[in-house]
């Protein structure tokens, strides 16, 4: 191909400070750990070049980024200083599809960088230049880039997430020996505050033209730690989360603020306060207050609300007419702007025009005769052409008028970003506005993300109770830790709490984590659960941290470690763990002991902001039919300490933290099962508001005496309830759908069934409702 259809190649590697320029008003906050140990890599021999890693949105491109930034620094090595960087453009690379196209041009790159000494070539998301690579047919780009690695022609800084580091260590079979991987993880509270800080009042504020509360940073900063959503531009890492929770709360707010301004709803709020104490006041004429004293206050109240609607009124005016003006302007900016664009399409058709005139008169020129009359002729075409090369008048006017025109925009554009201005002047995004736009998109209500979190820490004990009966022992332990840990008063080296919960099946182990983490985290579906049945084989180890190298899947990471990464802070259990293999014992040791972990592919993550919890059903039959507790329990500890190693119960604080779980007795089940019924009720009522679930209390008890047996703990009440009665109530409701009332619940004893009562029949050719009641009579499982 010509050499002239092929883009430059100073297109796609751009210098290094031209690529920082581009992202105006960028500064490297905090990093400094992160800096000198990049900084030490590029000035080795060996292994000098080096591979980013980190969850998507944790900085990778920033410090790349503050590296080349670094070099103004006074106290910035020579040896940095002297280095060259270069960033590739991937996109641009790989855009003409053509792999002739794409090879030449990066060959051109290559030579590039081995002309210019100590050149570093910065790749920004190196899975996508993989996989660029191979789509278009140039795999052999990748053997070329490290060819030069090898032979020091250049080094290279790739980035790359978490999840696509598999696809990275995959690309070559020497990335390991020619790359150092640098593990970068979110920021801790002080850097992460000084960084949202400073790119919000660097970028968001400039952009959106909106000052931004400190309450409003931390709010945003704390919901963004304590919570993950599933939302895309939420569901990355520390500091975009919060970044990007500002940006979507400052555009919501200026939408709003700009339809309705602050001023006019927060008289409105003033007037709906003032008609409530007029209502109230109201209602206290009843009392034996004076009548005189309450008559005057009607007087006051009312005057107060006739002045408040006058300002209302007033406001709402001023407002409408600033809205018109800022209309009307903002029309005549874009009738100007489409006036210029009209201006330059016929400009452009007129210097076309003459430029076809100019060409004709050339040919004509070239056409001519040698003798007199064709000698004439091309003095003629020849001034014709000269005359031709100046600017005729009609091009002149018409630059003249796109000129007129461009001022009167330009005034305009000025005025009406000045009236917006006046506008966004008086707004400032306060915390109220963030934690709403995050209660949007998280479905969080605005309640519990304001609720106090030493009140939530003060009645945890309370809140564990409602829905773990029975085991104040446990509720108690556990509430104690979580508080001692968010005190600060915890192990900074160990998990936030660690406990190993044993007891009969359905005891309430397993569900005494969801409350946690329900209280704590206000989802239970944000539990970490593991089910230790699927990790009985030796090679178990391997899901949890990930294979070893040469193995399947090692590239992946492991399931365990790739979810701590992406959320340190959580609660995890890993239930029934005497089923597990006893390699993975091993694995528990560290976590519990260093509250730290290493996968295979020498990434760490930390457990330090987590809560394990571990369940085992070992020493259970010493709790059935047991008299006395406290020998069951000493029983159950004996055969804990037959089947686990020493070193790993003292794990949970010295033994303090194993904790038995009680039998559960008939009117703890009785509770349960009123439960379940009432959670019923609110299903049904859910779907069909004229129909109620109950039970009596004689039926509850008769009920739960013939269903519960020890061994099967909760689940023997509650699978009846799921299984026999739950079935019928469904079919009152589906196939009855002008019923109305109570579908009563009772309970034959003598055939130990249920027996639902249906509810009122209404028909319409009736003129007066009459009830009319079926048994379905429900045999025992």
């Amino acid at each position: 191909m010509p050499e002239e259809n092929i883009t430059p190649n100073r297109d796609f590697l751009i210098r290094g400070q031209d690529y920082v320029s581009s992202s105006k008003d960028f500064e490297l906050v905090g990093r400094e750990e992160e800096l000198k140990k990049l900084t030490a890599i590029l000035m080795r021999k060996r292994a000098n070049s080096v591979l980013l890693v980190g969850c998507g949105g944790v900085g990778c491109s920033a410090i790349a980024m503050g590296l080349q930034q670094s070099k103004k620094h006074s106290d910035a090595p020579f040896d940095l200083i002297s280095k060259r960087f270069f960033w590739l453009d991937t996109d641009g690379l790989f855009s003409s599809g053509d792999p002739v196209v794409i090879m030449e041009i990066a060959s051109k790159m290559l030579r590039t960088l081995q002309r210019t000494p100590d050149s570093i070539l910065v790749i920004d998301d190196m899975k996508d230049f993989i996989e660029a690579a191979r789509n278009n047919s140039c795999s052999n780009l990748i053997n070329a880039l490290m060819r030069s690695i090898k032979r020091k022609d250049t080094q290279v800084i790739f980035e790359t997430r978490d999840e696509d580091l598999d696809v990275v260590l995959k690309a070559h079979s020497d990335m390991r020996e020619l790359y150092t991987m640098i593990d970068i993880l979110e920021p801790d509270s002080e850097i992460l505050h000084k960084i949202v800080k400073n790119v919000t009042h660097l970028r968001l504020e400039k952009h959106h033209k909106i000052s931004v509360s400190d309450e409003a940073i931390d709010a945003a900063i704390e919901v963004t730690t304590k919570y993950r959503v599933r939302d895309m531009s939420l569901s990355r890492a520390q500091p975009e989360r919060t970044i990007t929770l500002l940006d979507r709360a400052l555009t919501t707010y200026r939408l709003n603020a700009h339809s309705n301004p602050p001023a006019l709803v927060a008289l409105q709020d003033e007037l709906n306060l003032l008609n409530t104490d007029i209502e109230d006041n109201k209602t206290k004429a009843n009392t034996e207050k004076p009548a005189a004293e309450i008559e005057s206050a009607n007087i006051e109240l009312k005057a107060a609300k006739d002045v408040l609607e006058k300002n209302i009124i007033e406001t709402q005016k001023d407002w409408d007419e600033h809205q018109i003006h800022i209309k009307g302007i903002y029309k005549d900016l874009r009738g100007g702007e489409e006036s210029i664009r009209q201006l330059e399409d016929r400009l452009e058709d007129q210097l076309n025009a003459e430029q076809e005139a100019r060409d004709q008169a050339q040919d004509r020129a070239e056409n001519a005769g040698d003798g007199e009359s064709g000698q004439a002729q091309k003095s003629i075409s020849s001034f014709m052409v000269g005359s031709m090369n100046m600017e005729s008048d009609e091009v002149t006017s018409i630059r003249d008028k796109i000129k007129k025109y461009q001022r009167e925009v330009d005034g305009r554009k000025e005025e009406f970003e000045g009236l917006t201005a006046t506008v966004n002047k008086t707004l400032k995004l306060g915390k109220s506005e963030t934690l709403a736009e995050f209660s949007s998109i998280s479905g969080i209500p605005v309640n519990k993300l304001t609720q106090d979190e030493r009140a939530k820490l003060m009645s945890l004990d309370a809140n564990l109770a409602n829905r773990v009966y029975g085991q104040d022992e446990a509720v108690s332990k556990l509430a104690n830790q979580v508080r001692v840990s968010r005190a600060g008063l915890q192990d900074p080296n160990k998990p936030q709490a660690s406990f190993l919960f044993l007891g009969p099946s359905g005891v309430g182990k397993t569900e005494i984590a969801k409350a946690l983490s329900a209280e704590l985290l206000d989802d239970e579906n944000a539990l970490l659960r593991f089910d230790m049945s699927e990790y009985m084989e030796k090679h178990a180890v391997a899901k949890l941290i990930g294979a070893p190298p040469g193995y399947e899947g090692y590239e992946a990471g492991g399931i365990l470690t790739n979810e701590m990464r992406r959320n340190p802070r959580r609660i995890i259990l890993f239930d029934e763990i005497e089923k597990a293999h006893p390699d993975v014992f091993n694995v528990f040791l560290q976590i519990l002991d260093d509250a730290r972990l290493t996968d295979n592919r020498g990434l760490t993550v930390s457990f330090r902001d987590a809560i394990i919890l571990m369940t085992t059903n070992i020493g259970t039959p010493h709790f059935l039919n047991a008299d006395n507790f406290d020998l069951a329990q000493e029983l159950a500890l004996e055969d804990l300490d037959k089947h686990y190693r020493p070193e790993f119960l003292n794990r949970f604080n010295g033994r303090q933290n194993i904790v038995c779980f009680q039998p559960l007795s008939l009117p703890i089940i009785e509770r349960i099962a009123e439960r379940e019924i009432s959670k019923l009720n609110r299903l049904v009522q859910a779907s069909s508001p004229n129909i109620s679930v109950a039970i009596n209390d004689k039926s509850l008890q008769a009920m739960c005496q013939d269903h519960y047996k020890p061994v099967n703990g909760a689940r023997g009440i509650t699978g009846y309830i799921e299984g026999r009665i739950k079935p019928e109530i469904a079919n009152t409701v589906l196939f009855s759908p002008e019923a109305k009332g109570a579908i009563m619940i009772d309970y034959d004893e003598s055939k130990k069934s249920a027996v639902i009562q249906a509810p009122i029949i209404v028909t319409e050719k009736k003129s007066k409702n009459k009830s009319k009641k079926t048994s379905q009579k429900l045999n025992t499982a």
